[in-house]
């Protein structure tokens, strides 16, 4: 039946290209159109109960080409087809996809689709000029701004995302005018929810607040949440505040304390105003945003706490964009502090009532103080505990700063680690718990310590911790599960970016966090390396593809190959031998052989014969 349908599921597919490919059975099919790539992939999708369809994403791969192609797409043996377009790709408008190609209705039988391309133009480091109408699929009403218009499937819309369907209450015009909103954003906040563009973070961060105006009540979900995402970005950000905006003035080992109104209508996005702060440490030109949003987590909801800071760099010289960190003996002179030493600092955060008394406390530990830190308490309290402290729907959050100038990295801070006596050991030796951040109800052993981490947060993410944590396993009924083959700083390491903390990783560590999540299928996990992999500077190209193929990153296996084929087009181009011109050959011409007159008179005589008979003829 259709409720076994999993959304997103592939499917095997038929593909009819129109290029130097043709006919290919696959999943994923990749084609050549001029100097141009493409990728077309296939998905079963689940849009709601009873909404199930199969998508079509096309892609260009090639970066630097605007691009416009013709569509078509039908099932094979029918003569009308399902969908059919004109499009013009560029910049981040690289894929498109249609999301409802063809409704479901009965049960699912495997459909053989032809998918046929077409390039009509193609410019190469062109810039790409705006529409004046941009047409998604299957569009049927229009949104305009001024005398621009986004054509979009307002059926789709209404059923993705239900605070849309003010705009398309009009039946008649099929038309909405939307005010105070530029044309190009409005764009991008949709082809965003639709197609997947992936966009730079500044860009990322001015979109977000015009989506939810507008009523995008699941943006974040499409993007796996705006907060978390940051943490894999490779580049540093500069914070800066935004128009009118008056940073809070703050400074390290002082107490914030920052009243939240509202709190009952927090929800998963970190935009409203109510549900992040801004705080400037003035004099050294640092600053901090504190974000909080809720989840769901195994059915329970969850209040969400992230830290986003940055700072100017102390090196003397320009940091390499790999690893935006220096060691102690090249940090040159800071401009606000003397001390040159790595430093490290944690966070404490408190709700307190009116009395100051606290009533939920967590901590997040050994921060490192890097030019641009993502740092997060993704389960910090159930939010049915944090409402019920509420005083008028507002709760108090007090939160510090205490800088660590003495902690080396390697070193165990004593807050860090609690020590314990494990029952039942004849040797009566002592383990070091690790705590990560928030509720935590689970414990796993590696390599003599205990990291205390919560269960239902690490099944949602890992399909191998939900086994292992379920009642089906003996280690879903103990208190602290063993993993004996994996490494400490290994285990460590993933479970910090799974909880939303920003590492900076050489390859080797980016290698080892990779198998492990391969292993215990951790998705969100992989997902994030991948883009880590693809922007590292030092990894050789040939070393991420490998790594591609051994763990089935399609993505970045796709952006490996592109890039070695453009090498070997460098190489060759570079080595390419011309003919030599004549005047510098390094032997003479030979000699044009002498002429024989006898032959010569003998053809004019022939030729004199030929001539009379034609006369007298």
């Amino acid at each position: 039946m259709m409720d076994i349908v999993e959304e997103e599921e592939e499917i095997p597919v038929k593909y009819r290209l129109r290029g130097e490919t043709d006919w290919q059975l696959k999943k994923e099919a990749v084609m050549k159109l001029g100097k141009t790539e493409w990728a077309i992939r296939l998905k079963l999708c689940k849009q709601g109960d009873d909404h199930h369809y199969y998508s079509l994403h096309v892609a260009l791969l090639t970066p630097g080409h605007t691009s416009r192609i013709h569509i078509k797409c039908s099932r094979e043996g029918e003569a009308n087809s399902d969908w059919q377009q004109e499009y013009t790709f560029g910049e981040v408008q690289s894929i498109i996809v249609n999301p409802c190609l063809m409704k479901i209705v009965e049960n699912r039988d495997k459909v053989t689709f032809v998918v046929e391309l077409k390039l009509l133009t193609d410019h190469e480091k062109s810039v790409f000029e705006w529409p004046k109408e941009i047409s998604f699929p299957n569009a049927d009403y229009g949104l305009l701004v001024g005398d621009k218009k986004l054509m979009v499937d307002s059926a789709y819309l209404k059923r993705r995302a239900p605070l849309l369907g003010y705009m398309f209450e009009d039946e008649e015009k099929k038309e909405y005018n939307v005010e105070n909103v530029q044309f190009e954003d409005l764009v991008d906040a949709f082809g965003i929810f639709q197609h997947r563009w992936e966009l730079p973070a500044d860009r990322l961060l001015h979109l977000i607040p015009i989506a939810r105006k507008l009523g995008f009540d699941i943006w974040g979900k499409s993007l796996n949440r705006e907060f978390s995402q940051l943490v894999y970005r490779a580049e540093p950000l500069k914070i800066v505040p935004k128009d009118n905006e008056e940073p809070i003035k703050f400074q390290f080992n002082t107490t914030l304390k920052w009243l939240v109104e509202d709190i009952e209508t927090i929800g998963s996005s970190t935009i409203p105003d109510n549900q992040n702060l801004m705080v400037t440490w003035e004099e050294e030109s640092r600053n901090c945003i504190i974000y909080t949003y809720t989840q769901n987590v195994v059915g329970q909801k969850y209040l969400s706490l992230g830290f986003q800071m940055s700072r100017p760099s102390t090196s003397a010289e320009p940091a390499d964009e790999e690893v935006n960190v220096t060691d102690d003996d090249e940090v040159a002179h800071s401009e606000y502090s003397d001390d040159t030493r790595t430093k490290y600092f944690d966070i404490d955060i408190h709700v307190i009532n009116e009395k100051g008394e606290r009533l939920i406390s967590d901590k997040i530990r050994r921060i490192r103080d890097d030019e641009y830190t993502v740092v997060g308490s993704p389960v910090f309290a159930l939010f049915d505990d944090v409402v019920r402290h509420a005083q008028d729907g507002k709760v108090q959050f007090e939160i510090n700063w205490i800088e660590n100038h003495d902690v080396e990295e390697g070193d165990d801070d004593e807050e860090t680690m609690e020590c314990v006596q494990k029952e039942n050991d004849e040797s009566a030796r002592e383990i070091q718990k690790i705590k990560m951040p928030g509720v935590t109800n689970g414990e796993i052993q590696c390599q003599g310590k205990v990291l205390k981490i919560n269960k239902e947060y690490l099944s949602q993410h890992s399909e191998y911790f939900s086994g292992i944590f379920s009642k089906r396993f003996k280690e879903g009924q103990q208190d602290c599960i063993n993993l004996p083959v994996e490494q400490l700083d290994t285990l460590k390491s993933a479970l910090d970016l799974v909880y939303n903390r920003r590492l900076v990783l050489t390859d080797v560590e980016i290698s080892r966090i990779l198998d492990f999540a391969d292993r215990t299928c951790f998705k969100t996990l992989i997902d994030g390396l991948q883009v880590q992999l693809w922007s590292s500077k030092s990894m050789d190209v040939n070393d991420k593809k490998w790594l591609a193929e051994q763990f089935m990153l399609t993505d970045l296996e796709i952006k490996c190959t592109m890039e070695q084929n453009e090498e070997l087009l460098r190489v060759a181009r570079a080595s390419r031998k011309r003919t030599r011109p004549a005047d510098f050959q390094d032997e003479s011409p030979d000699a044009p052989p002498a002429p024989n007159p006898g032959r010569v008179f003998q053809v004019l005589e022939n030729a004199q014969a030929s001539n009379e008979q034609a006369s007298q003829s």
